[in-house]
C-alpha cells in the first residue's frame, strides 16, 4: 500500500501463506485500493505477471538478514519479473559483528553452560 499512496499504478503484493494473502486483502480493501493493489496467494516462484515491474520492494532478511531463507526467492523475482533498469529495494544490507567473551554470564566457560545465569 505504500507503493499505491506514492502514486504506483499497479501493485502486485505477493504473499505465499493464505492467511496472510487474505489478511492483506482486507487491508487493501479496507483503504480503498482494490483497483490498484492485487493481492497474489503465491509463492513468488509460483507466479506469473502479465508485465514487467518498475521496483520489487521485498521483506527477504527476516532478523539477522539470512533467517527466512528468502533470498533465492528474491533473486527469482529480479530475474523473472524486474524490467530493465528497474530497482530492487532494498537493494544491498550489511552484517556486523564483534567477537565477545562473557564466560561469567554463560557458566563460567568450558562450554558447560547452554542458558544465562541470572
Amino acid at each position: 500500500m505504500f507503493a499505491a499512496r506514492a502514486g504506483a499504478k499497479r501493485v502486485y503484493a505477493v504473499e505465499a501463506a493464505p492467511g496472510m494473502a487474505e489478511l492483506a486483502r482486507d487491508a487493501v480493501r479496507r483503504n480503498g485500493f482494490e483497483g490498484v493493489v492485487e493481492v497474489i496467494n503465491k509463492r513468488v516462484e509460483d507466479v506469473e505477471l502479465p508485465c514487467k515491474v518498475d521496483i520489487i520492494i521485498s521483506e527477504w532478511m527476516g532478523f539477522y538478514l539470512l533467517h527466512e531463507s528468502m533470498l533465492h526467492s528474491v533473486i527469482t523475482a529480479r530475474d523473472k519479473h524486474l524490467a530493465p533498469g528497474g530497482r530492487l529495494l532494498p537493494s544491498r544490507a550489511r552484517i556486523l559483528a564483534a567477537p565477545v567473551s562473557m564466560r561469567s554470564a554463560w557458566g563460567g566457560g568450558g562450554g558447560g553452560g547452554t542458558a544465562p545465569r541470572g
